[in-house]
C-alpha cells in the first residue's frame, strides 16, 4: 500500500494513535478538533481496509505505510544489560 494515498494529517494522527495517544491528545498535537481527528482515523482505517482502529495500526505497520514496528527491547535481551538494584540479577551478586 502506498503511503501516497494519506494526507500527511491522516499518517500523523495513525502515527500518534499506535503510540496510544487518545482522538483528544492527537486533536491537541495537531491543532485540530477531535471531531477532525474522528474523520481522519476513520479514513485511513478505511484506506488500510481494517476493522477497528486498533486493527488499522497493525495493517499500518504490516503494509509499510507506519514504517517497521518499534523494536521490542524485552525479548531475550536481559544478559545484554547491566543489571541495576530491581533489575532480574537481583540477590544473585551474593550468592556467587
Amino acid at each position: 500500500m502506498s503511503r501516497a494515498l494519506f494526507t500527511e494529517h491522516e499518517l500523523a494522527a495513525l502515527r500518534l494513535l499506535a503510540q496510544g495517544r487518545t482522538q483528544v491528545e492527537i486533536a491537541r498535537t495537531l491543532r485540530i478538533r477531535p471531531e477532525t481527528v474522528g474523520r481522519l482515523l476513520n479514513r485511513a482505517r478505511i484506506l488500510l481496509r481494517a476493522r477497528t482502529l486498533p486493527h488499522a495500526v497493525a495493517r499500518g505497520y504490516e503494509t509499510g505505510v507506519l514504517g517497521p514496528p518499534p523494536h521490542d527491547h524485552g525479548a531475550g535481551q536481559e544478559e545484554d544489560r547491566p543489571s541495576g538494584p530491581g533489575g532480574p540479577n537481583r540477590g544473585q551478586e551474593a550468592a556467587g
